[in-house]
């Protein structure tokens, strides 16, 4: 039964869940020869069959949320450097922790997106930051105010 079980759960995190998965799940079985091990067997290939049912040929579904808890867990370790606690244009982080960031990555994206245009773009998807808006407010000279 463990064997069974770290089999399937190996292959569902390496290949995630999709029309392969029993075939796949099969191929690396042992005969089997007791009817409580058969058992057992028979209640993964139907649990496979029932949810793979459900998937188009050409798809993969993610089958754990190891890697999205992976990625989180160094957003979180990235954005605790981070004097302000907002997720906003934090979020892009996780996209670097997705690849493998080359210098010729680097070059491509300075020498083809520009500062305004990325400034722009993220104002109309962020909006305005919260050190943006805690300048905004606490920068205004009021009239009414005096010098003790």
């Amino acid at each position: 039964m463990v064997k069974m079980t770290r089999t399937i759960e190996t292959q569902l995190k390496i290949c995630g869940l999709n029309q392969e998965s029993i075939t796949i799940f099969q191929s690396h079985q042992l005969t089997i020869k007791t009817n409580y091990l058969v058992n057992f067997q028979i209640k993964i290939l139907d649990y496979l069959k029932s949810e793979s049912s459900q998937i188009r040929a050409e798809q993969t579904f993610l089958a754990t949320s190891d890697v999205i808890e992976s990625l989180f867990g160094k957003y979180k370790q990235f954005s605790s450097r981070s004097p302000f606690k907002q997720i906003g244009q934090m979020i892009l982080s996780i996209s670097l922790s997705t690849m493998n960031l080359t210098a010729s990555n680097v070059l491509q994206a300075l020498e083809t997106v520009r500062y305004l245009d990325l400034e722009a773009w993220s104002l109309q998807v962020f909006g305005q930051s919260m050190l943006s808006k805690r300048r905004t407010v606490f920068s205004s000279s009021s009239d009414d105010t005096e010098i003790a």
